[in-house]
C-alpha cells in the first residue's frame, strides 16, 4: 500500500477544485461523505459508503438502494451495468449471509444479470429472494427497480456456504 500524506491529499483535493466543473465537486463531495460515513461507523466497507448503500435485510427478503449520481453513470449518464450487478449481489448476498449458521458465511458462485431498461431517476432498488436454501448452496432472485417501479433488471445468484475466515 503507498504511504500518503496529508499535504499530498491535500495539495490533490486543491488541484482537483481548480480546474473542476459542478459536476466533478458534486462527485467529490459524494466520494468525501461516503468516507465520512465509514468513519462514522454508518458503513463497514468502502464499497458501501462510496455507494451510500442502505439494506434491509427480514428473514425472507431484502431491500438493498443506492442514489443515482454521476458517480455510477456509465457514457450514456445512466446507471452502469456493474454497478447494477453489485447493488443485485449485494441484495441476494447480504441476505444469504444472513441466514447461515453462526460462524459461516457465503461467496457468490455464479450471478446472471438480465438488463431490461435503463433510468435518468433517482434511485436504484434491489429486492432479493431466496429461491432454494440447502445446506451448502443458497439460490437467489432479485429484481432491481428505480424509485417509479420501473424494472431495470432481473438477476440470480447462487452461493456457497463456507466457514468464516478470522
Amino acid at each position: 500500500m503507498m504511504t500518503t500524506s496529508k499535504g499530498q491529499i491535500e495539495q490533490l483535493v486543491a488541484e482537483i477544485l481548480q480546474d473542476s466543473t459542478e459536476e466533478d465537486e458534486e462527485v467529490l463531495l459524494h466520494l468525501l461523505n461516503g468516507l465520512r460515513e465509514k468513519q462514522q461507523g454508518i458503513h463497514r466497507r468502502y464499497l458501501n459508503a462510496t455507494l451510500h448503500m442502505v439494506g434491509i435485510f427480514e428473514p425472507e427478503a431484502s431491500e438493498v438502494r443506492i442514489p443515482i449520481t454521476p458517480v455510477i453513470h456509465n457514457t450514456i449518464k445512466v446507471p452502469h451495468g456493474g454497478i447494477i450487478a453489485t447493488i443485485a449481489d449485494a441484495a441476494m448476498g447480504g441476505l444469504a449471509s444472513r441466514s447461515v449458521p453462526e460462524g459461516y458465511n457465503v461467496v457468490t458462485t455464479n450471478m446472471n444479470v438480465s438488463y431490461i431498461a435503463t433510468t435518468t431517476n433517482k434511485e436504484l432498488i434491489a429486492r432479493g429472494r431466496f429461491v432454494h436454501k440447502g445446506r451448502q448452496t443458497l439460490v437467489m432472485e432479485c429484481d432491481i427497480e428505480d424509485e417509479t417501479g420501473r424494472r431495470l433488471a432481473i438477476a440470480t445468484g447462487s452461493f456457497f456456504v463456507i466457514q468464516r475466515r478470522l
